[in-house]
Protein backbone atom coordinates (compact mmCIF):
# COMPACT_ATOMS: atom_id res chain seq x y z
CA UNK A 1 0.00 0.00 0.00
CA UNK A 2 1.12 3.90 -1.23
CA UNK A 3 -0.06 7.12 -0.70
CA UNK A 4 0.59 9.81 -3.56
CA UNK A 5 -0.28 13.25 -4.21
CA UNK A 6 -1.54 14.65 -7.47
CA UNK A 7 -1.02 17.99 -6.52
CA UNK A 8 2.34 18.21 -3.44
CA UNK A 9 2.84 21.40 -4.16
CA UNK A 10 0.12 21.91 -1.70
CA UNK A 11 1.83 20.17 0.87
CA UNK A 12 3.99 23.56 1.29
CA UNK A 13 0.77 24.39 3.65
CA UNK A 14 1.56 21.80 6.16
CA UNK A 15 4.00 24.50 7.20
CA UNK A 16 0.82 26.54 8.84
CA UNK A 17 0.97 23.80 11.47
CA UNK A 18 4.39 24.85 13.82
CA UNK A 19 3.10 28.54 12.80
CA UNK A 20 -0.59 28.27 14.23
CA UNK A 21 1.37 26.64 17.17
CA UNK A 22 3.65 29.73 17.81
CA UNK A 23 0.75 31.97 17.65
CA UNK A 24 -1.48 29.91 20.11
CA UNK A 25 1.01 30.14 22.51
CA UNK A 26 2.05 33.65 21.90
CA UNK A 27 -1.44 34.75 22.54
CA UNK A 28 -1.87 32.13 25.60
CA UNK A 29 0.78 34.60 26.93
CA UNK A 30 -1.00 37.58 25.96
CA UNK A 31 -3.94 37.04 27.35
CA UNK A 32 -2.51 35.81 30.34
CA UNK A 33 -0.54 39.40 30.59
CA UNK A 34 -4.13 41.14 30.46
CA UNK A 35 -5.35 38.56 32.46
CA UNK A 36 -3.65 39.70 35.42
CA UNK A 37 -4.32 43.41 35.05
CA UNK A 38 -7.80 43.01 34.93
CA UNK A 39 -9.38 40.14 36.10
CA UNK A 40 -10.97 39.22 38.99
CA UNK A 41 -9.36 36.19 40.04
CA UNK A 42 -11.73 35.62 42.79
CA UNK A 43 -15.02 35.77 40.78
CA UNK A 44 -13.29 33.94 37.78
CA UNK A 45 -12.49 30.99 40.01
CA UNK A 46 -16.39 30.61 41.19
CA UNK A 47 -17.52 30.45 37.50
CA UNK A 48 -14.81 28.73 36.17
CA UNK A 49 -14.61 26.07 39.17
CA UNK A 50 -10.97 26.98 39.64
CA UNK A 51 -9.27 26.93 36.22
CA UNK A 52 -8.84 30.66 35.23
CA UNK A 53 -6.85 30.36 32.13
CA UNK A 54 -7.44 27.41 30.21
CA UNK A 55 -4.44 26.43 27.62
CA UNK A 56 -7.35 25.07 25.18
CA UNK A 57 -4.69 22.09 24.13
CA UNK A 58 -8.37 20.07 22.43
CA UNK A 59 -8.90 23.09 20.51
CA UNK A 60 -5.38 23.34 18.91
CA UNK A 61 -5.15 19.76 18.46
CA UNK A 62 -8.63 20.13 16.63
CA UNK A 63 -7.09 22.99 14.60
CA UNK A 64 -4.38 21.17 13.63
CA UNK A 65 -6.27 17.93 12.20
CA UNK A 66 -8.69 20.79 10.17
CA UNK A 67 -5.16 21.78 8.41
CA UNK A 68 -3.83 18.49 7.69
CA UNK A 69 -7.03 17.44 6.31
CA UNK A 70 -7.30 19.96 3.97
CA UNK A 71 -4.28 19.94 2.67
CA UNK A 72 -3.95 16.68 1.73
CA UNK A 73 -7.37 17.46 0.29
CA UNK A 74 -5.84 19.95 -1.65
CA UNK A 75 -2.49 18.06 -2.35
CA UNK A 76 -4.85 15.62 -4.08
CA UNK A 77 -3.74 12.42 -1.56
CA UNK A 78 -4.69 9.20 -3.42
CA UNK A 79 -3.74 5.40 -1.87
CA UNK A 80 -2.83 2.60 -4.35
CA UNK A 81 -3.36 -1.09 -3.22
CA UNK A 82 -2.41 -3.99 -4.98
CA UNK A 83 -5.52 -5.87 -6.00
CA UNK A 84 -7.67 -7.53 -8.90
CA UNK A 85 -8.69 -4.75 -11.37
CA UNK A 86 -11.35 -5.95 -14.04
CA UNK A 87 -10.98 -3.62 -16.30
CA UNK A 88 -8.22 -0.63 -16.98
CA UNK A 89 -8.17 2.35 -18.86
CA UNK A 90 -5.61 3.34 -21.73
CA UNK A 91 -3.86 5.95 -23.96
CA UNK A 92 -2.63 4.79 -27.43
CA UNK A 93 0.20 7.18 -27.62
CA UNK A 94 1.33 6.85 -31.50
CA UNK A 95 4.30 8.54 -33.12
CA UNK A 96 3.49 10.99 -36.25
CA UNK A 97 6.53 11.93 -37.40
CA UNK A 98 7.63 12.01 -40.84
CA UNK A 99 9.66 9.12 -40.65
CA UNK A 100 6.22 6.97 -40.29
CA UNK A 101 6.01 7.37 -43.63
CA UNK A 102 8.67 4.99 -44.40
CA UNK A 103 7.42 1.75 -46.51
CA UNK A 104 8.70 -1.14 -44.45
CA UNK A 105 5.43 -1.69 -43.26
CA UNK A 106 2.44 -1.64 -46.18
CA UNK A 107 1.83 0.82 -46.77
CA UNK A 108 3.68 2.91 -44.50
CA UNK A 109 4.17 2.56 -40.89
CA UNK A 110 1.77 4.89 -39.68
CA UNK A 111 -1.07 3.57 -41.34
CA UNK A 112 0.06 -0.32 -40.20
CA UNK A 113 0.31 1.56 -36.88
CA UNK A 114 -3.42 3.04 -36.96
CA UNK A 115 -4.26 -0.60 -38.34
CA UNK A 116 -2.90 -2.59 -35.15
CA UNK A 117 -4.21 0.12 -32.74
CA UNK A 118 -7.82 -0.21 -34.29
CA UNK A 119 -8.02 -3.64 -34.13
CA UNK A 120 -6.87 -3.64 -30.54
CA UNK A 121 -9.74 -1.27 -29.71
CA UNK A 122 -12.18 -3.31 -31.55
CA UNK A 123 -11.54 -6.31 -29.31
CA UNK A 124 -11.75 -4.52 -25.71
CA UNK A 125 -14.00 -5.77 -23.50
CA UNK A 126 -15.77 -4.02 -20.57
CA UNK A 127 -15.95 -0.74 -19.78
CA UNK A 128 -12.52 0.58 -20.41
CA UNK A 129 -11.92 4.07 -21.59
CA UNK A 130 -9.29 5.28 -24.20
CA UNK A 131 -7.62 8.07 -25.33
CA UNK A 132 -5.89 8.96 -28.06
CA UNK A 133 -2.60 11.15 -28.18
CA UNK A 134 -0.10 11.57 -31.41
CA UNK A 135 3.59 13.36 -31.33
CA UNK A 136 6.01 14.40 -33.36
CA UNK A 137 8.12 17.28 -31.95
CA UNK A 138 5.35 17.04 -29.12
CA UNK A 139 2.21 15.73 -27.44
CA UNK A 140 -0.84 16.44 -28.92
CA UNK A 141 -4.28 14.99 -27.75
CA UNK A 142 -6.31 13.90 -30.14
CA UNK A 143 -9.50 12.41 -27.99
CA UNK A 144 -9.53 12.87 -24.32
CA UNK A 145 -10.43 9.40 -22.22
CA UNK A 146 -13.81 7.91 -23.35
CA UNK A 147 -15.70 4.84 -23.89
CA UNK A 148 -17.31 5.42 -27.24
CA UNK A 149 -15.30 3.09 -29.96
CA UNK A 150 -16.78 5.24 -32.38
CA UNK A 151 -14.82 8.27 -31.76
CA UNK A 152 -11.95 6.38 -30.85
CA UNK A 153 -11.57 4.67 -34.00
CA UNK A 154 -12.27 8.18 -35.78
CA UNK A 155 -9.84 10.06 -33.57
CA UNK A 156 -6.99 6.98 -34.67
CA UNK A 157 -8.26 7.28 -38.61
CA UNK A 158 -7.75 10.96 -38.26
CA UNK A 159 -3.79 11.00 -37.46
CA UNK A 160 -1.86 12.24 -40.01
CA UNK A 161 1.52 12.96 -41.02
CA UNK A 162 2.41 16.13 -38.51
CA UNK A 163 4.40 18.78 -40.45
CA UNK A 164 6.33 19.39 -36.98
CA UNK A 165 9.74 17.93 -37.12
CA UNK A 166 11.63 15.87 -34.36
CA UNK A 167 10.24 13.17 -32.16
CA UNK A 168 9.19 14.07 -28.53
CA UNK A 169 8.69 10.61 -26.74
CA UNK A 170 9.59 12.69 -23.03
CA UNK A 171 6.38 15.33 -24.08
CA UNK A 172 4.38 12.83 -25.40
CA UNK A 173 4.85 10.53 -22.26
CA UNK A 174 4.24 13.47 -20.14
CA UNK A 175 0.95 14.48 -22.12
CA UNK A 176 -0.25 10.85 -22.26
CA UNK A 177 0.09 10.54 -18.42
CA UNK A 178 -2.05 13.93 -17.73
CA UNK A 179 -4.51 12.62 -20.20
CA UNK A 180 -4.84 9.42 -18.18
CA UNK A 181 -4.69 10.91 -14.39
CA UNK A 182 -8.27 11.04 -14.02
CA UNK A 183 -8.76 7.51 -14.53
CA UNK A 184 -9.66 5.95 -10.75
CA UNK A 185 -9.52 2.32 -12.72
CA UNK A 186 -5.48 0.65 -13.80
CA UNK A 187 -4.32 2.72 -15.82
CA UNK A 188 -1.61 2.10 -18.80
CA UNK A 189 -0.29 4.15 -21.66
CA UNK A 190 0.49 2.20 -25.17
CA UNK A 191 3.57 4.24 -26.78
CA UNK A 192 4.13 3.24 -30.03
CA UNK A 193 7.43 4.79 -32.14
CA UNK A 194 9.91 4.14 -34.85
CA UNK A 195 12.47 6.89 -33.74
CA UNK A 196 14.08 8.25 -30.94
CA UNK A 197 14.33 11.44 -28.67
CA UNK A 198 15.95 14.27 -30.14
CA UNK A 199 14.25 16.98 -28.71
CA UNK A 200 14.56 16.53 -24.73
CA UNK A 201 18.17 15.76 -22.97
CA UNK A 202 17.67 12.35 -21.67
CA UNK A 203 17.58 14.01 -17.77
CA UNK A 204 14.94 15.54 -19.08
CA UNK A 205 13.57 12.03 -20.29
CA UNK A 206 14.87 10.35 -17.22
CA UNK A 207 12.67 12.85 -14.72
CA UNK A 208 9.35 12.22 -17.27
CA UNK A 209 9.65 8.75 -16.68
CA UNK A 210 10.09 9.47 -13.07
CA UNK A 211 6.98 11.72 -12.86
CA UNK A 212 4.73 8.48 -14.85
CA UNK A 213 5.96 6.05 -12.92
CA UNK A 214 5.39 8.24 -9.67
CA UNK A 215 1.51 7.87 -10.84
CA UNK A 216 1.20 4.36 -11.56
CA UNK A 217 1.08 4.29 -15.00
CA UNK A 218 2.35 1.28 -16.70
CA UNK A 219 3.66 2.36 -20.20
CA UNK A 220 4.32 -0.46 -22.83
CA UNK A 221 6.52 0.41 -25.76
CA UNK A 222 6.14 -0.68 -29.39
CA UNK A 223 9.10 -0.26 -31.50
CA UNK A 224 7.81 -0.31 -35.18
CA UNK A 225 10.85 -0.69 -37.62
CA UNK A 226 12.49 -3.81 -39.33
CA UNK A 227 15.92 -4.42 -38.76
CA UNK A 228 16.57 -3.70 -42.43
CA UNK A 229 15.07 0.06 -42.31
CA UNK A 230 12.42 1.48 -44.36
CA UNK A 231 12.93 4.66 -47.69
CA UNK A 232 10.88 7.91 -47.66
CA UNK A 233 10.10 8.61 -51.25
CA UNK A 234 13.30 10.22 -52.31
CA UNK A 235 15.11 9.17 -49.47
CA UNK A 236 17.70 6.30 -48.48
CA UNK A 237 16.73 3.55 -45.64
CA UNK A 238 16.08 4.94 -42.09
CA UNK A 239 16.67 3.14 -38.96
CA UNK A 240 16.65 5.08 -36.49
CA UNK A 241 15.02 3.11 -33.10
CA UNK A 242 15.96 3.60 -30.00
CA UNK A 243 15.34 0.59 -28.46
CA UNK A 244 17.44 1.23 -25.01
CA UNK A 245 15.30 4.09 -24.52
CA UNK A 246 12.17 2.21 -25.06
CA UNK A 247 12.97 -0.73 -22.95
CA UNK A 248 14.26 1.52 -20.06
CA UNK A 249 10.81 3.12 -20.09
CA UNK A 250 8.45 0.50 -19.79
CA UNK A 251 10.68 -1.36 -17.74
CA UNK A 252 10.80 1.68 -14.96
CA UNK A 253 6.80 1.28 -15.26
CA UNK A 254 6.42 -2.05 -14.56
CA UNK A 255 5.35 -2.30 -18.68
CA UNK A 256 6.92 -4.14 -21.46
CA UNK A 257 8.62 -3.75 -24.71
CA UNK A 258 8.33 -4.99 -27.76
CA UNK A 259 9.70 -4.51 -31.50
CA UNK A 260 7.59 -5.24 -34.49
CA UNK A 261 8.66 -6.05 -37.57
CA UNK A 262 5.37 -7.46 -39.40
CA UNK A 263 1.80 -5.71 -39.39
CA UNK A 264 0.88 -9.17 -37.61
CA UNK A 265 3.29 -8.93 -34.79
CA UNK A 266 2.29 -4.82 -34.28
CA UNK A 267 -1.45 -6.19 -34.03
CA UNK A 268 0.04 -9.12 -31.41
CA UNK A 269 1.78 -6.99 -30.06
CA UNK A 270 -1.25 -4.54 -28.91
CA UNK A 271 -3.34 -7.59 -27.96
CA UNK A 272 -0.54 -8.30 -25.42
CA UNK A 273 -1.13 -5.73 -23.46
CA UNK A 274 -4.88 -6.12 -22.81
CA UNK A 275 -5.71 -5.92 -19.34
CA UNK A 276 -9.07 -7.42 -18.44
CA UNK A 277 -8.75 -9.27 -14.72
CA UNK A 278 -5.49 -8.97 -13.56
CA UNK A 279 -3.88 -7.75 -10.37
CA UNK A 280 -2.81 -4.46 -10.46
CA UNK A 281 -1.89 -0.95 -8.35
CA UNK A 282 -5.57 0.58 -7.69
CA UNK A 283 -6.15 3.97 -6.87
CA UNK A 284 -8.41 5.28 -4.14
CA UNK A 285 -8.63 9.11 -4.37
CA UNK A 286 -8.82 10.79 -0.60
CA UNK A 287 -9.97 14.39 -1.39
CA UNK A 288 -13.45 14.49 -1.03
CA UNK A 289 -13.52 12.06 2.00
CA UNK A 290 -10.61 14.67 3.74
CA UNK A 291 -12.85 17.60 2.66
CA UNK A 292 -15.48 15.75 4.72
CA UNK A 293 -13.04 14.83 7.62
CA UNK A 294 -12.03 19.14 7.40
CA UNK A 295 -16.07 20.00 7.73
CA UNK A 296 -16.80 17.73 10.61
CA UNK A 297 -13.52 19.09 12.55
CA UNK A 298 -14.70 22.35 11.91
CA UNK A 299 -18.35 21.92 12.92
CA UNK A 300 -16.61 20.47 16.27
CA UNK A 301 -14.07 23.42 16.76
CA UNK A 302 -17.28 25.92 16.25
CA UNK A 303 -19.46 23.70 18.88
CA UNK A 304 -16.76 23.97 21.59
CA UNK A 305 -15.98 26.99 21.14
CA UNK A 306 -19.41 27.94 21.85
CA UNK A 307 -19.98 25.82 24.84
CA UNK A 308 -17.05 24.03 27.01
CA UNK A 309 -14.36 26.96 25.72
CA UNK A 310 -16.75 29.59 25.49
CA UNK A 311 -15.48 32.78 26.17
CA UNK A 312 -16.77 34.51 29.39
CA UNK A 313 -18.06 38.13 28.43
Amino acid sequence: MEVTFLNPEYLWLLLAIPTLIIIHFYSLKYVHNRAIKFANFEALERVTGGIVLSRNIYLLLIRLMAILFLTLSLAGATMWYFGLSDVSDYVLTIDNSGSMLADDFRPNRLEAAKEASIAFVENLVGDSKVAVVSFSGAGFVELPLTKSKSKIIQAIQNIKISNVHGTAIGDALKTSANTISSSDKSRSIILLTDGQENIALDSEVGKIIDFVASKQIVVNTIGVATSEGGSLPGLTTISTLDDEMLMNIASSTGGSYVQSETKDELISAYNSFTYESTESNIPIYLRLPFIIITLLILFTEWILVNTKYRTIP
